[in-house]
């Protein structure tokens, strides 16, 4: 029997594979509605799937010569993605709130659909990003605040200075402007990223090109790192990558030329590196890196090119970095203290032991999330990597033995690997005490479950590639054991809110189809293992962001237009009311907003309604706020979460800060206003939204 299906393997494993591919695309055509562009992706997908089956050899040849020329299909791949304008950016959001604008603006989404929760990208990001057209890219903008904020803060926006070296992404709005730039910065972003991580995954499996494609899509679209895409938290994963794959290519690299482009390479990815400004993240991610490059470069000690004038290229990279971080920290030091002193979210200290045993194994709804919102937390929160750690983790202790009687010097890598995940485990389930959190900085990371995500899916590379390279690493026995152990947790791991969530046979097929991976990994069924690997990712990552052409839902609305052109002819502060979108919108399209977003506390419009700061813990923190007006004689200060104040505005504390037009759904012809302090001329209203001007008497 076996025999049998030995010899008709090849069969059977194209007929299930395609199978595959139909159930994958399946969840996309029942929720989108681009039909015609989900069934030419399943189309293709089936198509190489023929093409193997039938001419494994071309098909082999074609794989090999994308990879020797993978950068110059990048570069080629990149320009046309930016010439058509494609970004995976949700500013389509904004429709939701001008139905009957920009009617034409979603049929622009190519596949997938805006989302309403990343309002970190289209609310705050791309806004942030696209005012610095109006303000000619200074390093100060008072487009959102009365005392300015520095936009080096403000999500590391576009600036024409000696920092703009340092941010790549941020090259296209510089010098193509918004609609091309943001283009720019979303394709660039992912195609790094996969590039950085196809590098790493190289290193780690010494150039198992098959097994690194699938590692480097594991990584970059990574449910996590898409939900969490724009802006910091994906950065710190993007530039560690590139800096870990850069960092070993120059001390072992053997052609001049690319010794040379890694000295000029690797101080820029280390200063954008520091400057995403999420320590939450920056600081395991830089000591996994660290960590890694020395593990690789004891591992590959023969490899090692570096001679004595390559010190001369780490003086010049030292000095070019802290020139450029010098420059730009001296710069933004008062910025900086501001940030990190706020109540939120500068004072946060995590000493770990706040997760659940689940949490380090792949959250069974993440496959659903693209097409249904979470219900517990959010989807961004909810989000994982595609993983089998666990699985492996009880299974490296048994290798160990087997790999030294190879003689195998990649263990090292396997050992260091193990050990980070053992205490990136530790943390998260038990926790450490204050005095060592602070000593190791780990009192910092509150967001230990990506990293240990990442750390994770690298394990899961490094196992894959020993599973494909050696038969005897475990037996039978202990495998089945192990896999029986592995499964049955994600069976206890189903509860209420999972049920609630999705019915039980739906986590059961998904469970199964994790077993059937493991089992192929185990029997070395390369292309089977890692075709049903890669379409898990497809299901459960490729359409989190949407494909998109242009930024109409930005720049297609008449209230923008009406707004504008008030702006034009009497330059003026904005107000706006009742919503916390309307703000972004008027400054991603040049209009000065006094209540649009603030990184830090904007002190100049604060201090002027709160002379003794007796409502400093509102306001001293990132900031949304939403404002009502009011005929009352004080502000009332309501904080609705860590980073949402609602404010009740008096007229008397609207007076202070000299706002010129107000935008709001309200009608203020029914406030009992002193007339003596303020009268207002009605302008027009659209969309259910009135514009007025005010005229101070003073």
């Amino acid at each position: 029997m076996m025999e049998k299906i030995r010899a008709k393997w090849p069969l059977i494993e194209f007929l299930l594979i395609s199978l595959a591919i139909v159930i994958a695309f399946l969840p996309m055509y029942v929720v989108y509605s681009q039909k015609i562009a989900i069934t030419i992706c399943l189309i293709i997908l089936e198509l190489i799937n023929i093409a193997y089956y039938f001419f494994k050899e071309k098909v082999t040849k074609v794989f090999d010569f994308l990879i020797k020329y993978r950068y110059l299909v990048a570069l080629i791949l990149f320009i046309i993605l930016v010439i058509f304008k494609v970004s995976g950016s949700s500013i389509g959001v904004h429709n939701n709130y001008f139905p009957s604008e920009g009617k034409t603006s979603e049929s622009e989404v190519l596949l997938g659909e805006s989302r309403e929760i990343r309002s970190d990208e289209w609310m705050v990001h791309t806004p942030y990003y696209f005012s610095q057209y109006y303000n000619n890219y200074q390093k100060n903008s008072n487009f959102m605040s009365l005392s300015g904020q520095d936009m080096i803060i403000g999500y590391n926006a576009p600036i024409k200075d000696i920092s703009l070296l340092a941010k790549p992404l941020t090259w296209g709005y510089v010098f193509l402007g918004n609609e091309y730039g943001l283009s720019f910065y979303w394709c660039l972003k992912i195609i790094i990223f996969t590039l950085a991580s196809f590098e790493v995954c190289m290193i780690i499996t010494k150039k198992n090109k098959a097994l690194s494609v699938l590692g480097a899509f594991l990584i970059s679209y990574a449910p996590a790192m898409q939900w969490w895409f724009v802006p910091h938290i994906c950065d710190v994963f993007l530039w560690g990558t590139t800096l870990l794959a850069l960092g070993y290519h120059f001390f072992t690299a053997k052609k001049r030329w690319l010794k040379n482009l890694c000295t000029i390479l690797l101080p820029l990815a280390a200063c954008v590196f520091v400057l995403a400004l999420f320590p939450s993240c920056q600081i395991p991610v830089g000591l996994i890196a660290i960590t890694l490059l020395v593990v690789f470069l004891v591992r590959d000690k023969n490899d090692i090119t570096f001679k004595k004038k390559d010190i001369f290229r780490i003086v010049f990279m030292a000095i070019l970095a802290l020139i450029i971080l010098g420059y730009t920290i001296i710069g933004s030091k008062e910025a900086i203290e501001l940030l990190y002193n706020t109540a939120y979210p500068g004072k946060r200290v995590s000493l770990g032991g706040d997760y659940t045993l689940d949490k380090i194994f792949t959250n069974l709804t993440t496959l659903f999330l693209p097409y249904k919102d979470s219900n517990v937390l959010n989807n961004c929160e909810v989000s994982t990597f595609i993983h089998f750690a666990p699985f492996f983790l009880m299974l490296f202790p048994l290798m160990k033995r087997k790999l030294k009687l190879h003689k195998d010097n990649n263990l090292l890598v396997g050992k260091t690997l193990f050990i980070i995940l053992i205490i990136e485990i530790f943390f998260m389930l038990i926790g450490i005490p204050e005095t060592l959190a602070k000593i190791t900085l780990f009192s910092y990371i509150n967001r230990m479950d990506i990293v240990y995500g990442f750390t994770a899916t690298l394990f899961t590379i490094y196992m894959i590639y020993n599973f494909f390279k050696y038969k005897d690493l475990v037996t039978l026995k202990q495998f089945i054991i192990a896999l029986v152990i592995y499964l049955f947790c994600y069976l206890l791991f189903i509860n209420k809110e999972n049920l609630l969530y999705m019915p039980i046979y739906i986590y059961l097929f998904e469970i199964i189809v994790f077993g059937v991976i493991l089992i192929a990994i185990y029997n070395r069924r390369k292309y089977f293992s890692l075709s049903l690997i890669f379409l898990l990712l497809v299901i459960s990552s490729f359409t989190i962001n949407p494909i998109r052409l242009g930024i109409s839902p930005i720049e297609d609305h008449e209230l923008v237009k009406a707004c504008q052109k008030l702006n034009e002819e009497d330059e003026g502060y904005f107000l706006t009311t009742n919503n916390i979108q309307i703000s972004s919108l008027l400054l991603a399209n040049g209009v000065k907003v006094v209540n649009a977003v603030n990184f830090y506390p904007d002190m100049a419009k604060w201090t002027a309604i709160d002379k003794d700061r007796e409502h400093e813990y509102d306001y001293n923190r990132y900031l949304h706020f939403m404002i009502t007006l009011s005929d009352d004689n004080k502000t009332v200060y309501n904080l609705l979460q860590n980073d949402l104040l609602e404010l009740e505005l008096s007229l008397n504390d609207l007076a202070k800060w000299k706002v010129k037009y107000i935008v709001t759904p309200t009608n203020i012809e029914e406030l009992n206003w002193d007339k003596n302090i303020v009268s207002y001329d009605y302008i027009e209203n659209i969309e259910g939204y009135r514009i007025y001007k005010l005229n101070w008497r003073n």
